[in-house]
């Protein structure tokens, strides 16, 4: 048709590895993670800021009927036009922060989870992105054994989106 393909992006090469380690500590019992990933990425049109990768590193305690966990992840991504929208190219580097607990007495459950994410990304490849989205939720609920496989849940979660710095409609609570 005449018309200029356009710009693609592929892997050239990737690795990644992690480890986990498990321990006991009085009563706990003690989990940690952490991974790293990265890759590089060859493209036909202008060159990406930064290749895909990220790391991540989690902890997680359990005494008895009490469990904690934290996570936190970091990282670079982006996303190729496939020629099937009209969204542009992208580059994304963002990290999110998860944390809970939860503890169960007898027939009852209780938990509490926060989520804080943020993100910036460019709509066009080689162009450091400038201004922040970000999702921040905090969650709670008790869970009632009711009988065998039956549970009865009264949950509550409120979220708080910001899309280019500026609130976005996609936040509110249930």
């Amino acid at each position: 048709s005449g018309v200029a393909k356009a710009s693609t992006a592929r892997t050239d090469s990737s690795f990644g590895i992690g480890a986990t380690y498990v321990t006991t500590a009085g009563d706990s019992t003690v989990t940690i993670g952490a991974g790293f990933a990265d890759s590089t990425t060859n493209t036909s049109g202008t060159q990406l800021v930064s290749d895909a990768g990220g790391m991540h590193i989690g902890v997680t305690a359990v005494t008895g009927d009490l469990t904690i966990g934290v996570g936190y992840g970091d990282g670079d991504s982006f996303a190729a036009n496939d020629g099937t929208s009209t969204a542009a190219n992208r580059e994304i580097d963002g990290s999110v922060m998860k944390a809970g607990i939860s503890y169960v007495t007898g027939d009852i459950t209780l938990a509490l989870g926060v989520t804080a994410g943020e993100a910036k990304d460019s709509d066009t490849f080689g162009t450091p992105a400038t201004t922040d989205d970000s999702t921040d939720s905090t969650s709670a609920s008790v869970t009632y054994a009711v009988a065998s496989g039956v549970s009865a849940v009264v949950g509550y979660t409120t979220v708080d989106t910001n899309n280019e710095g500026a609130s976005f409609t996609d936040g509110g609570s249930a």
